[in-house]
């Protein structure tokens, strides 16, 4: 069974090879860039993952952001990088019972990556994990 599709196959592709030019190729590859750089320039809402450094202790923020689609894409794939903030820039809030742990408000935390991202409008952050810090 699996020989008679696998024989089908290689027909089919020799029938399509002979039909189909490198010029008919290379335009239809012209037409799919063109197409997508079109879509890219609506604006869309999705969430994205940011990571923050706070006095050296990481976190990842799950972000839900509003952009064009090449500002996402660029914030999304080739943008990985860590945002560097001091204790002072955001809004720690203890957390009861734990010595040296404290929750970023996620208002705050808004705040300064609208101020880092300005190609970006961060309309919401997720609630973000605890984080451990020395005294002050």
């Amino acid at each position: 069974m699996t020989k008679k599709i696998l024989a089908k196959s290689k027909e089919l592709y020799g029938s399509v090879k002979k039909r189909i030019t490198p010029a008919f190729l290379i335009m239809l590859a012209l037409s799919l860039i063109f197409w997508y750089s079109g879509k890219l320039q609506y604006t869309y809402t999705t969430s994205i993952p940011i990571t923050v450094s706070i006095e050296g202790e990481r976190v990842r923020a799950t972000c839900m952001v509003e952009g064009t689609g090449h500002n996402l894409l660029a914030a999304r794939y080739f943008k990985r990088r860590v945002v560097k903030l001091q204790r002072f820039e955001v809004e720690l809030l203890p957390v009861d019972s734990v010595s040296n742990t404290y929750e970023i408000t996620p208002t705050s935390l808004q705040n300064v990556l609208s101020v880092r991202n300005s190609n970006l409008k961060i309309l919401s952050v997720s609630r973000m994990p605890f984080v451990v810090l020395d005294e002050w």
